[in-house]
C-alpha cells in the first residue's frame, strides 16, 4: 500500500524482467492500472516536504528585454539613430561587419565570435577548410593558443583574445581601462574606427554595468552617433539581445569592471589585417602546428611536460657560442644541444604536432598531398636535416628529439598511414629551428641564439622555398604570441607576489 507522507512520499517502482511496466502519474500521484499484476519492488528515497526538494527544469528563455540603458537597433529610433550616424560619416565600419555578422555558436563564445566576424570581415585566409573545398573561418578554428573544449565553459580572456587575434594575422592594439588611455582617448578611437573599414574596434566589456544579464562580454563596435555619443553594439548572443545603441560613457565604465577570472580590468583593441612584403596566400599552415603543451589556459602558458625543455633552449640561446670549425660542426653543436634540453620534457608531450582540416574525416585531398609533399621535400633540402639524421642514427636508443613533434593522433587511419611513411622526427626538429622567434641580442659576445640568426637567414638565402617560408611565418608568429603572453603572466605574478 502507498500512501502519502507531508507532502509526497517520493518512491521508484521497478518492474520485474518479464512483466510490463507500470505507469505512474506524476502530477496527481497514483497509480494507473495496467492490463494485469505485476510484482513491485519499493526503493524509497529520502522525503520530498517542500516544493524546492522537487526537482525543477533548468529555465528556458527567448531572448531578453532590453534594459533602458539601450536603443534597439530595430527600433523606430533605433534606425533614427541609424540614419544620422550614417550621414555624420561614421558607419564605414558596419558595412563588412554586417556582412559577416553572426550568431555564437555557444553561450560561452562571444569572443571567437567576435573575433571571426573580425577576421571574415577583413579577409584573412585562415589556410583551413571549414567546409567542402572553402576556407572560411569558423569558432571551432581558433584553437592556437586554448582549447576549444575550455572555451565552452569558460570563454576567453582579454590577453587570450589578443593571443588569438595575433596568431591568426592580426596586428593587435590593445589598451585596458584603469591601465592605460582614458575617456576622451576612447573616444578619439571609436571615432577614428567607425570611419573605416580596413581596421576594427573590439570591446571586452561587463554586462551588469549596463544592466544587462551575464557578466563579461566581446563585441565589436559596429558604428557611431557623434551628437549623441552612442556606440553600435553588434552583440553576437543575437539569441539573447539585438543590437542596440549604448552611451559611450556607460561602456567605458563597463570597460573598468574586473574580469574575476584575471583580477584585471577589461579593455579594448584595434584589429587590422597584417600586412607582408610576400604574397599572403603562402602565409597558411599545411601541415604543422604548435601542440596543446602551449596553452594560454594553463598558469604558465606552457604546460609543466614541456616548460623545462623550452626554458632550456631559452637559456641556451642567452649562452655564450663556443666557436666551431666549420658549418658542419656547428649544425652538430645546435641539434646536440636541442637533444640536451630535450631531456626534460614528459614523455608524452610535443613542441610541435600535425594539423588536418578539423571536417576531414577521408584521406589527404590530391591538392593538399601535394603541398605537403612540397613542404616536406623543402625540409628536406635544409643543412639542418642531414644534420639531425646524422645524429639519430649515431643515437638510435639514446634520443629525446621526439619531443619536437610527431604525428596527431587525431588523423583518420588514412591520413597517419600516408603521413607516418614521410614525415619523420627530423621534420620536425628542422621546422622548429627554422621557426623559432630568436631575439636579437645587442651584445658585445657572439651568442648561440645571434649564432642561429645568422644560420638561418644563410639558409634562407641558399634554399627557402615559399611553402616552407609560409609555414615558418605563421609558427613564429605564433609561438611569438604565445612566448610574449606567458612573459606577460610571469610579470603580473611578480607584481602579485610583492602587493602580497
Amino acid at each position: 500500500m502507498w500512501r502519502w507522507t507531508g507532502f509526497l512520499q517520493k518512491c521508484c517502482y521497478i518492474a520485474k524482467p518479464g512483466h510490463q511496466r507500470l505507469k505512474c502519474s506524476t502530477n496527481k500521484g497514483v497509480l494507473i492500472k495496467c492490463s494485469k499484476r505485476v510484482p513491485l519492488v519499493s526503493q524509497k528515497t529520502p522525503e520530498i516536504t517542500t516544493m524546492a526538494d522537487v526537482p525543477q527544469k533548468v529555465p528556458q528563455f527567448y531572448r531578453r528585454v532590453l534594459p533602458d540603458t539601450c536603443i534597439s537597433f530595430y527600433s523606430e529610433e533605433g534606425k533614427k539613430i541609424f540614419r544620422e550616424a550614417l550621414d555624420s560619416g561614421h558607419m564605414e565600419c558596419y558595412f563588412k561587419l554586417a556582412a559577416q555578422f553572426r550568431t555564437q555558436d555557444e553561450p560561452a563564445f562571444c569572443g571567437l565570435t567576435t573575433l571571426v566576424i573580425a577576421l571574415n570581415a577583413l579577409e584573412v585566409d585562415p589556410g583551413a577548410v571549414w567546409k567542402g573545398p572553402w576556407r572560411w573561418y569558423h569558432e571551432r578554428m581558433l584553437d592556437c593558443c586554448v582549447p576549444i573544449s575550455l572555451v565552452e565553459h569558460e570563454g576567453i580572456t582579454f590577453n587570450q583574445f589578443v593571443c588569438l587575434a595575433e596568431c591568426n594575422s592580426i596586428e593587435t592594439q590593445a589598451t585596458k581601462s584603469g591601465t592605460g588611455g582614458t575617456l576622451e582617448q576612447f573616444r578619439e578611437k571609436v571615432v577614428e574606427y567607425s570611419k573605416r573599414d580596413d581596421a576594427f574596434l573590439i570591446l571586452s566589456y561587463s554586462r551588469k554595468t549596463v544592466n544587462q544579464t551575464g557578466d563579461g562580454h566581446f563585441s565589436p563596435v559596429g558604428g557611431y552617433h557623434p551628437k549623441r555619443d552612442l556606440i553600435l553594439i553588434l552583440d553576437t548572443a543575437r539569441f539573447k539581445y539585438p543590437p542596440h545603441w549604448i552611451s559611450l560613457e556607460l561602456l567605458w565604465e563597463a570597460m573598468h569592471a574586473l574580469d574575476k577570472t584575471t583580477g584585471e580590468p577589461r579593455g579594448y583593441l584595434s584589429v587590422r589585417k597584417k600586412t607582408s612584403s610576400h604574397t599572403e596566400q603562402k602565409d597558411i599552415l599545411t601541415l604543422f602546428k604548435i601542440s596543446p603543451s602551449f596553452d594560454v589556459a594553463n598558469v604558465n602558458v606552457l604546460s609543466p611536460g614541456i616548460s623545462p625543455l623550452i626554458s632550456q633552449w631559452q637559456d641556451w640561446l642567452m649562452e655564450e657560442y663556443s666557436e666551431q670549425e666549420n658549418q658542419e660542426k656547428t649544425l652538430e653543436y645546435v641539434v646536440r644541444s636541442l637533444n640536451d634540453c630535450a631531456r626534460s620534457a614528459a614523455d608524452e608531450e610535443t613542441v610541435l604536432t600535425t594539423q588536418i582540416d578539423v571536417k576531414c574525416v577521408g584521406d589527404l585531398s590530391k591538392a593538399h598531398a601535394c603541398v605537403v609533399h612540397q613542404l616536406l621535400t623543402n625540409i628536406e633540402k635544409v643543412p639542418f636535416f642531414e644534420a639531425v639524421n646524422k645524429f639519430l642514427t649515431q643515437n638510435v636508443n639514446d634520443h629525446h628529439l621526439a619531443s619536437f613533434g610527431r604525428v596527431t593522433s587525431n588523423l583518420s587511419e588514412g591520413q597517419e598511414k600516408c603521413l607516418s611513411s614521410k614525415l619523420t622526427i627530423a621534420h620536425f626538429v628542422v621546422m622548429f629551428l627554422m621557426s623559432w622567434p630568436y631575439e636579437a641580442v645587442d651584445s658585445k659576445v657572439m651568442r648561440n641564439g645571434d649564432m642561429l640568426v645568422r644560420l638561418v637567414m644563410k639558409v634562407k638565402s641558399e634554399c627557402w622555398e615559399n611553402i616552407l617560408n609560409g609555414e615558418s611565418n605563421v609558427l613564429r608568429k605564433q609561438f611569438s604570441s604565445l612566448l610574449k603572453l606567458q612573459k606577460e603572466k610571469q610579470s603580473n605574478r611578480k607584481k602579485c607576489a610583492c602587493h602580497n
